[in-house]
């Protein structure tokens, strides 16, 4: 865990290491249910424990993280319904900031997604998961940052901080296909200027998602 991560420089120290906590969080770095101590972060950052616990401070007020012990950290698990919840949460505020980005499209906009879109596909055939991992954050975070509102991105943002850690652990090869047929439609009705289209399919492959992480959950607790 936490492998070939660079030094983090002493200028801006705290958002710097408040930014690569929620990197790797979105990354798939803390398992659910896996304890991580504060002391293995500041050394993986090669800083001392006192930025470390800030940022993580910052992460546990928005439910992100909790704390196991007064040295250990974690993602937690979440239930059916906390699940259900969160997908809810982001069909509001994700088709929101969707149909936002689609009224102030522009060539360069489209030329990113499209950009995007080549590399989800390239990276599922692969079968690279880090790297899909990053590319689909950036595809879909490239769709909110163009609705031009701040705050609904850093509500988005929170969001995905809380469901990541939960989402990677999906059937990959399986969800790659799913979420890219999803991420081939986006582009398009974006391209065409159809808020709802775009929108409707950007909610399908949110709800695709949750639906076979609960298919997950629930083999899981079967197999128990």
């Amino acid at each position: 865990m936490f492998k070939n991560q660079k030094p983090i420089h002493k200028d801006k120290l705290h958002d710097q290491v408040y930014d690569r906590l929620c990197t790797l969080l979105r990354e798939g770095e803390f398992t659910p249910g896996k304890a991580v101590r504060v002391a293995q972060i500041a050394e993986a950052f090669e800083v001392s424990a006192m930025p470390v616990r800030e940022a993580l401070t910052r992460l546990l007020a928005v439910g992100v993280l909790s704390n196991v012990s007064g040295r250990s950290v974690g993602v937690p698990e979440l239930s059916l319904e906390e699940l259900e919840d969160l997908r809810d949460v982001r069909l509001e505020v994700e088709t929101l900031a969707t149909r936002w980005a689609v009224k102030k499209r522009d060539a360069h906009f489209l030329t990113d997604l499209e950009g995007l879109l080549a590399k989800l596909e390239q990276t599922a055939m692969s079968g690279e998961v880090h790297k899909y991992v990053k590319v689909n954050y950036e595809f879909h975070f490239r769709i909110y940052q163009q609705s031009q509102s701040t705050t609904l991105t850093e509500i988005i943002n929170t969001l995905w901080l809380r469901v990541s850690p939960h989402l990677y652990y999906l059937e990959r090869e399986q969800q790659f296909k799913v979420s890219n047929e999803h991420h081939g439609r986006i582009v398009e009705m974006i391209r065409k200027g159809d808020a709802d289209g775009a929108s409707l399919a950007l909610g399908q492959d949110i709800s695709d998602a949750y639906d076979m992480l609960v298919q997950r959950l629930f083999r899981a607790e079967s197999d128990s």
